[in-house]
């Protein structure tokens, strides 16, 4: 049964914002397509043709965008766990990077039967993205330092530690087999899906995932009733960076089959797709899809087919994550007003 949004206003919210702020996102682009002389129709017909459409099995956008959508679900869900506790992370292009080291020299080097080689493989990514992520958190809950500056030089020193790797191209048996003939859409899509399932539990069901919460938007009451707020700070960064160690693992063993040092022209990919999926896990999903066939049908479509320069889908991606941001700043400023509007009326002692 679907859930009654008339009931709970805030589920309501969180659906439609998301949603309005996609429409309005595309508005905006098609009508960039004006100063083009390109017509407008034709261009959102072919970018959602060429970022969603599916002719035939052997001719199907769509599963290339699941294949696209795959390590932006998982950096995603790496930020929205770091939201969730309080810290503003911003080091998931650094946990993938050293993730797909890791990945690649297991996955290289070992001489083992493929399922173990693949889980060791993929292990390995997790835990050095974890060991990566938990850094900013341990500065942040006891030195105070500015997590987000802290997450930006760590994904510089990142590509200064990859001198420790040792990689070679990902031998035929230790790659992630594809769910489809023809697309490199692996397994790693289904590992995504596990791990939305696994965060979802985690934060909203069990009692572990209400600590982190609780740390992150009232530190001091989670206190007061006992949480060890340090405690739970770590071990949701742990959580954070080995999603994101993992995203890097299976771009290595499912598409790349080597060691790449870049997974996109963004680095913030995980931060915008938190935003747009307002760090729930199913926003998340939806998001992560939403943002992949955009930007591959910005380059199949907008691109090759209506002569439109790529770089428009990622001006359509900004302005949704400038409306994200704007409903946040509208909230706030309008707490704010109520707040001055009372002081101003509190009646004199």
């Amino acid at each position: 049964m679907l859930p009654n949004l008339q009931s709970n206003p805030s589920r309501k919210v969180l659906v439609l914002k998301p949603v309005l702020a996609a429409v309005f996102g595309l508005a905006a682009g098609m009508l960039f397509v004006l100063f083009t002389q390109s017509s407008p129709l034709f261009a959102f017909k072919a970018l959602m043709t060429a970022g969603f459409g599916c002719q035939a099995p052997d001719n199907c956008a769509l599963l290339t965008t699941l294949q696209w959508a795959t390590p932006l679900i998982l950096s995603g869900l790496s930020a929205a766990v770091a939201f969730r506790a309080g810290i503003f992370c911003i080091g998931q292009a650094g946990q993938m990077v050293l993730g797909a080291a890791m990945a690649a020299q297991l996955g290289s080097q070992l001489n083992l039967p493929a399922a173990l080689q693949i889980t060791l493989a993929l292990a390995g990514a997790a835990a050095v993205g974890a060991l990566w992520g938990v850094i900013p958190g341990l500065l942040k809950v006891h030195l105070n330092v500015n997590e987000i500056i802290s997450s930006f030089v760590m994904n510089q020193a990142a590509l200064f530690f990859l001198f420790l790797f040792r990689a070679g191209r990902i031998p035929p048996a230790a790659r992630l087999l594809p769910l489809a003939a023809g697309t490199k859409l692996n397994g790693g899509f289904l590992i995504a899906l596990a791990c939305l399932l696994l965060v979802f539990l985690l934060l909203f069901r069990c009692t572990r995932g209400f600590g982190w919460r609780m740390s992150g938007q009232a530190p001091l009451f989670a206190r007061f009733a006992g949480i060890h707020t340090a405690r739970s700070v770590a071990l949701a960064m742990c959580l954070s960076g080995a999603l994101a160690g993992l995203a890097g693992g299976i771009e290595v063993l499912g598409v790349h089959y080597r060691f790449v040092s870049s997974f996109s022209e963004n680095p913030f990919d995980g931060v915008i797709v938190a935003l747009m999926g307002q760090s729930h896990p199913l926003g998340i999903l939806l998001s992560g899809i939403f943002l992949g066939g955009v930007r591959l049908g910005s380059l199949n479509g907008l691109q090759l087919e209506a002569g439109i320069p790529r770089e428009l889908g990622g001006a359509m991606i900004a302005i949704m994550v400038l409306l994200m941001c704007a409903d946040r700043l509208y909230h706030l400023l309008r707490q704010r007003t109520r707040h001055l509007k009372r002081q101003l009326v509190k009646p004199r002692a």
